[in-house]
């Protein structure tokens, strides 16, 4: 069966989720973003506030991925906060309902801890974000790559 956790709770992670992190997103910032950057911020998430915090899922004591709430995810729109960020499931437990269930979990956590509208931006997932009611309201670049940034407002 597969649980979310808090961070603080699934601690040893972080360095795989750092890790993984940085397989999957160095190029949207080259030379700015390290795994030990990345663990840093995954160790700042470690407190009791929404923003910021990661959630784990987990299955039998298996890390299969994560996602975060974040003031800020684009150097480039500090106007925007805060923001869905960091969704991944490792590429063996894809297709599972996992990473909805952690888009959901954060929202639903956002939203009671009085966000009224949350933000993410994806390079080619759009779609897949609609599906939970995401809507599009920009499309831009960040460091030369193509990305759509979206938002969910609360109710």
């Amino acid at each position: 069966m597969i649980r979310l956790c808090s961070l603080p709770e699934c601690r040893p992670f972080i360095p795989t989720l750092a890790q993984w992190h940085q397989q999957e997103w160095a190029y949207l910032n080259p030379g700015v973003k390290s795994v030990e950057s990345r663990i840093a911020e995954f160790e700042s998430h470690l407190g009791d506030d929404v923003v910021p915090s990661t959630v784990v899922a987990m299955e039998d004591g298996e890390l299969l991925g994560s996602a975060s709430l974040v003031e800020h995810d684009l150097s480039s729109r500090t106007d925007l906060s805060p923001w869905l960020a960091s969704v991944f499931v490792a590429p063996d437990h894809r297709r599972r309902g996992i990473g909805g269930q952690l888009i959901r979990h954060l929202s639903d956590m956002a939203f009671a801890g009085g966000v009224e509208t949350l933000h993410l931006y994806t390079t080619d997932r759009a779609a897949y974000y609609a599906h939970f009611g995401w809507s599009v309201a920009e499309r831009t670049s960040h460091n030369g790559v193509a990305i759509v940034i979206m938002s969910l407002s609360a109710g």
